[in-house]
């Protein structure tokens, strides 16, 4: 085989391997809305109707005569899955309709009026979904005479207490929580990253390691001040943006920075280097969009609105150093030897420019 064919063969191997499109951010969700009763609670739902289909075994999409069709079974489900209980006991819940809400992604909404032997240490546990979707988040939002705050479930979480209002510590410990998993977990927004630190390694190669983590640093901390910027205006509602152009957005910048790597596979002078800088800091600002969407899905408590927010960029920016530290040192190990410009970068850079190619196709035709 010859290197052409090896180099081609290795890089659409390795496309075939990424995660999926639909898979570049995180899995399905669920957004529960929670409001405490003299004696217990009521739960709206909304729940994307293909997630609900998929659990039970009705296609892949639901339409509005299907929904009628199947209501009790939909109920059922719901009834089952998400359920509450008090410092007394377990509640009794009961589903009220069930309607399709058409949109960008269509949903089913629910009702679901709970009671309980008791209001005191009301908690909520969700089961729908899990087993099926192991990536799949639940945004629940209080609403409580205390205040508005707002919580994830997840696989390995999936139970909250919903009756009282966190204090600034565990809101800060949770949103840091939130940004650096949404952030390991954002495939694209890594594919990003990973794009801006090949070049690096061969920085090292020609000027050593500590110029490059200099250089690495600058790009990193530009791409960080762009997505600051817009992270902050859109999730504070000074600016809004369309979900659906920001992410074809984000595709661009991925097809974009790996473009460069491919035109020019070479450790950066200090010329394209600012170049770059200026480059990551205008795609950070895209990227800062796409971080705001899933605070909106979370949405800011009331109490701790800023702190929240402050603390979500903390963790992008936990996530994005985790990210740094565990590719740079071998990827610098790696450009020691000749191989690592064919196959790290050109080949490296040709997956991920395929990757956000096709992701940038398919959410434009979702526009």
């Amino acid at each position: 085989m010859t290197r052409g064919k090896l180099f081609a063969t290795t890089a659409l191997l390795a496309t075939l391997g990424l995660p999926s499109v639909a898979e570049a951010h995180m899995g399905s969700t669920k957004a529960l809305h929670v409001t405490p009763t003299s004696d217990g609670a009521r739960v709206e739902a909304r729940i994307e109707a293909t997630d609900a289909a998929l659990a039970l075994g009705l296609g892949r999409s639901l339409d509005a005569s299907e929904v009628a069709q199947h209501a009790a079974l939909l109920k059922g489900w719901l009834t089952r899955g998400i359920t509450m209980r008090s410092d007394a006991g377990p509640c009794e819940g009961q589903t009220g309709g069930v309607a399709l809400e058409t949109g960008d992604k269509d949903r089913l909404v629910a009702t679901l009026d709970v009671q309980c032997p008791s209001n005191i240490s009301l908690s909520l546990r969700d089961d729908t979904l899990f087993d099926d979707d192991p990536d799949h988040e639940v945004f629940v939002t209080v609403h409580a005479e205390q205040g508005v705050s707002s919580h994830v479930l997840r696989a390995d979480t999936r139970s909250v207490v919903i009756d009282t209002t966190p204090g600034a510590a565990t809101t800060a410990k949770s949103f840091v929580r939130e940004g650096v998993v949404h952030l390991l977990t954002g495939y694209d927004h890594l594919l990003f990253l990973l794009s801006l630190i090949l070049i690096a390694g061969l920085t090292a190669k020609r000027d050593g390691m500590r110029s490059a983590v200099k250089d690495i640093g600058w790009l990193v901390t530009a791409f960080t001040l762009g997505h600051s910027i817009s992270l902050c205006a859109a999730a504070l509602g000074w600016v809004s943006l369309p979900i659906g152009w920001v992410e074809a957005a984000i595709a661009a910048s991925i097809v974009l920075v790996a473009g460069l790597n491919l035109a020019r596979p070479e450790a950066p002078s200090e010329k394209t280097l600012r170049g770059r800088n200026l480059l990551a800091a205008s795609f950070g600002l895209i990227h800062g969009f796409g971080f705001s969407s899933v605070l909106a899905e979370v949405g800011l408590p009331e109490t701790h609105r800023v702190l929240a927010l402050l603390s979500f960029n903390v963790g992008i920016e936990l996530g994005q150093m985790a990210c740094v530290l565990a590719l740079l040192v071998p990827l610098a190990a790696w450009a020691r030897h000749p191989s690592y410009t064919r196959y790290g970068v050109q080949a490296g850079s040709l997956v991920i420019a395929v990757c956000g190619c096709t992701w940038l196709a398919e959410r434009t035709l979702a526009l």
